[in-house]
């Protein structure tokens, strides 16, 4: 069994602004999908990509680093084991035709501590609202209004519903051996 999950620490929640919700640079967060020892998966309140169109999931790593190359050997390990199973439930959960992964932290580079490493789940929905299927998301400037509440978020159902697919299978074999090469059991 995985380690027992760490409460979020006074660290953690200044360097993210924890109070009810998470702010992770201009992107307000609710809704906690999955969390280890390294990762923390959110569902953004304000998404990038509308929950019509196939969604949006951010995972962050819980000690600062800004690139995915800074990160130790286990660190890696789950960030592929973490992206895998949330990408997994997403399909299976969502229904979505694909899942883009994405490591952005562009926004972050006038940060005055530096962007922050991240990853970006997008679904893609096969019928698309607000995007072209079959090209690249979309996105407008940071701050442009269309963030501001257009673009629907998951549900709590929604969120309820992949936080118990990803818990449903972070149990399948090969998970359970990248946790155990991740130190996490």
């Amino acid at each position: 069994m995985i380690k027992p999950r760490p409460t979020h620490t006074r660290a953690f929640e200044k360097r993210y602004h924890l109070k009810d919700a998470f702010i992770f640079g201009e992107i307000k967060m609710s809704i906690t999908v999955y969390e280890d020892e390294y990762f923390i998966v959110l569902s953004p309140d304000h998404p990038l990509n509308c929950g019509e169109d196939g969604g949006h999931l951010i995972m962050m790593k819980r000690e600062r680093v800004t690139d995915r190359s800074d990160m130790a050997y286990r660190e890696a390990i789950d960030f592929m084991r973490v992206s895998m199973i949330v990408g997994k439930a997403m399909y299976q959960v969502l229904g979505v035709e694909r899942v883009n992964y994405e490591d952005l932290a562009n926004w972050g580079l006038d940060d005055p501590e530096g962007p922050k490493m991240h990853l970006h789940f997008f679904g893609r929905a096969r019928r698309q609202i607000h995007q072209i299927r079959g090209q690249h998301i979309s996105l407008f400037p940071k701050g442009h209004p269309i963030y501001d509440g257009h673009l629907k978020p998951f549900t709590k159902d929604e969120a309820e519903m992949l936080k118990a697919k990803i818990e449903e299978v972070s149990h399948e074999e090969k998970y359970v051996k990248m946790a155990k090469l991740a130190g996490l059991i």
